[in-house]
């Protein structure tokens, strides 16, 4: 539902583009406006069927969340990182990460029986992260999230299924207690499969040692169909993990990098002014 490409809007502001995923509430809206003019004119039984008319739709738009519409509107944006000066900016001049966001926010303003989401943060600052974790945390529907953030994962699923093997296994807790729940039960299965090993190679050595003895050879044959019987236990195989090299960079000066009055802007925004900063040989440095 979220492509990471092509995407397109048509000719709208970010406030009717989120508008847009109510159509059934604005017809409604249309519907209650046409016949609030209509009864301005009607008189007698007219009006009266009129009024009914009306009375049943604004039961529906109420029942349906008509009209806390524009607050919950204004609460996804808000959460998402838009200022309410943008909301009349139509759609295709914002950024391709903040067109990410105005299609997020529309899924969750839809809020769909079953919301799927494929690394919803990619596109977020840390604010808006968390606030769509509160937000996901609370929703009232099923949640399908893929995401690489285990914090976010954590603090937002409450069963998580891993794919692996040809297999799919269900956990019912968050990322952390799949972690935990997995390793427990691939220790079991190991103690489950050693105990499996020594049995069965306690009964071939019964039966390779009295195969041949005709007093044991009731016992023999017992003893083969109890191996044959057995159903063997496949252990977990070990995950492949990827290696990485990485050559090493000829040394560099002591001072890497010297920054003097930095000053940046998009038009009258402001992004940067008057950064000062040095990174010097060996420290690390974290964008968030």
């Amino acid at each position: 539902y979220l492509p990471q490409e092509g995407l397109s809007f048509v000719r709208r502001s970010l406030l009717e583009e989120c508008r847009s995923v109510f159509d059934g509430l604005l017809a409604i809206e249309q519907e209650m406006a046409r016949l609030e003019s209509a009864m301005a004119t009607a008189a007698g039984a007219e009006a009266e069927a009129i009024a009914e008319r009306y009375g049943g739709i604004q039961h529906e738009y109420n029942v349906r969340g008509g009209y806390a519409l524009e607050a919950r509107i204004a609460s996804v944006l808000a959460g998402l990182g838009f200022p309410a000066g943008d909301w009349e900016r139509p759609c295709e001049l914002f950024s391709g990460g903040w067109q990410m966001r105005i299609a997020l926010a529309k899924l969750l303003l839809a809020q769909p029986d079953v919301l799927l989401l494929d690394e919803p943060t990619n596109h977020l600052d840390l604010e808006a992260r968390n606030w769509l974790e509160e937000f996901l945390a609370a929703y009232p529907h099923a949640c399908i999230l893929v995401s690489h953030d285990r914090y976010f994962l954590d603090a937002v699923t409450t069963r998580t299924v891993e794919i692996a093997r040809a297999k799919i296994t269900a956990y019912a807790g968050n990322y952390s207690y799949y972690r935990k729940e997995k390793q427990a039960r691939e220790e079991q299965i190991l103690a489950a499969w050693k105990n499996q090993n020594d049995k069965r190679q306690q009964l071939e050595a019964f039966i390779n040692k009295f195969r041949y003895t005709a007093t044991k050879a009731k016992q023999v044959q017992s003893r083969i169909k109890e191996l044959e019987k057995i159903e063997r236990i496949e252990i977990p195989l070990e995950e492949p993990t990827p290696h990485f090299t990485f050559p090493q960079p000829p040394p560099s000066g002591r001072t890497v990098v010297e920054v003097s009055g930095l000053s940046m802007r998009y038009g009258k925004k402001r992004v940067l002014e008057d950064v000062n900063f040095t990174i010097d040989r060996g420290d690390r440095i974290a964008l968030v």
